[in-house]
């Protein structure tokens, strides 16, 4: 069975054993759930007159048929008998349901747009008096504007992405295929964090999200569930220590580990994931801050920043013109975001940089369109944006930030300092995990899947 097929029966087995009730919201309820039980509110308000047609349009059409059934199932629990109506258009669609004998039409656009899933369109009655003259009239009742909004989940994400045909679009040096992503919160963390890192810490193919708080380091899945943690309490503190949290990690390969060092202990250490137990067991030391897989730098002591310098494996030194607060490598192609906002990339090890103006801390390479050629991302440069944007910026240029970028949109509110891309699922397409520290001192992971463009 498709994964397509098992998310969309998934859902409409939700549709039936939600409760029958649409009027008490669930914010702890998937969000496809919570946004059809305020959708069956609104249309019992118009007064709705059964039977209900219902046309959907916008979004995947994984998507609409979730939406689609659970919205069936919560207006068929209260009697307005409804049916899915499919129709080229909004405006055909009036004919098509009053040809199924229905007595109401709700139109809806489905989007994901800004970490939300919107539901905007209307209701009408189909019924048509045709003995009223020359010109035929429908009911005043029912009729009315509907639009709803809910948070987006991980779930919702998956629906939309499901079943996008590939498309292109203009680059600086040729075609490439488009980039769109939408994007919903994805967890909830008590800390803000300190560090993130991508990789395949179990060796199943998908990677898993790590992420470095004052507090832990913690390990999560796809689906957003925590598989491990550990806490730093068992390391020495560092002689000097910085005042916001502020670490580094990245994956080691063969055998799968996780690499972690937080500025405000002394020393760093290399952990492996034991989902089974659900624990990150410590296996060694670190000799310096791990940048990569290899890589390894220093802290400036007492700041959220590096040693303008990069030690490889074979020994080489990379020195950098400034430190840095970022580091991100697509080998051969290395990144380093200096205090400044500007940036030092380079195409590959010894070569020199070219240098990059405007870049946020939360910054990073990865290849999202599958070409083979990553991209750079990017957040706002200002100490408080109002709101966060990530920019996507096609590496093919010789200043790739001085061109329009390829995607960019809005983030929840906070500071976006952190940014990683994940193939979360095996099927090759990338996903974008930004940390954001929230404003109430709380931090969040944000998942942006790509979506139809």
């Amino acid at each position: 069975m498709s994964r397509a097929l098992v998310l969309v029966l998934a859902w409409g087995l939700c549709a039936f054993a939600a409760p029958v009730s649409p009027s008490t919201p669930d914010n702890s309820a998937p969000a496809v759930q919570r946004l059809s039980q305020a959708l069956a509110t609104s249309v019992r308000a118009l007064p709705a007159e059964a039977p209900v047609a219902l046309y959907l349009s916008g979004g995947s059409a994984e998507l609409r048929r979730a939406v689609g059934s659970v919205l069936a199932g919560r207006l068929a629990a209260v009697g307005l008998a409804p049916t899915l109506v499919d129709a080229p258009s909004a405006e055909a669609a009036e004919g098509v349901a009053r040809a199924q004998g229905a007595r109401t039409l709700v139109r809806l656009t489905l989007d994901v747009e800004a970490g939300a899933l919107r539901a905007r369109g209307d209701a009408l009655g189909t019924w048509v008096n045709f003995w009223s003259g020359r010109a035929p009239t429908r009911p005043a009742k029912p009729s009315g504007a509907l639009a709803e909004s809910v948070d987006a989940d991980a779930e919702v994400l998956a629906l939309a992405s499901l079943g996008l045909p590939p498309t292109s679009t203009g680059s600086p040096e040729g075609p490439t295929k488009s980039i769109r992503l939408l994007g919903a919160t994805w967890v909830r963390l008590e800390q803000p964090v300190a560090a993130l890192a991508a990789g395949d810490l179990d060796g199943d193919g998908r990677d898993e999200i790590a992420v470095m708080t004052e507090a832990d380091v913690s390990v999560f899945g796809a689906d957003g569930r925590l598989l491990a943690r550990r806490e730093l309490s068992a390391l020495p503190f560092s002689s000097a220590p910085t005042r916001e949290p502020f670490g580094v990690m990245a994956v080691l390969p063969g055998p799968p580990r996780l690499a972690a060092w937080s500025s405000r202990r002394a020393q760093g250490e290399v952990l492996v994931l034991d989902k089974g137990r659900g624990t990150l067991r410590p296996v060694g030391p670190l000799d310096g801050a791990p940048l990569g897989a290899v890589e390894r730098g220093s802290f400036v002591p007492g700041q959220t920043s590096f040693q303008a310098e990069v030690r490889s494996a074979d020994g080489k030194v990379q020195v950098l013109p400034a430190p840095f607060s970022t580091a991100s490598l697509a080998p051969p192609r290395m990144l380093f975001v200096h205090p400044d906002a500007t940036a030092s990339l380079y195409a590959r090890p010894g070569a020199p940089p070219t240098r990059l103006l405007g870049l946020g801390t939360g910054s990073a390479l990865g290849d999202l369109d599958g070409d083979g050629t990553p991209e750079l991302l990017t957040t706002s440069a200002l100490l408080q944006p109002a709101p966060d944007v990530l920019r996507v910026h096609s590496l093919k240029a010789e200043d790739p930030v001085a061109h329009e970028p390829l995607w960019q949109g809005s983030l929840p509110p906070g500071r976006a300092l952190f940014v990683v891309v994940a193939d979360l699922d095996g099927d090759a397409r990338r996903e974008v995990v930004v940390g954001l520290w929230k404003p109430d001192g709380t931090g969040e992971l944000f998942l942006l899947r790509q979506g139809a463009p």
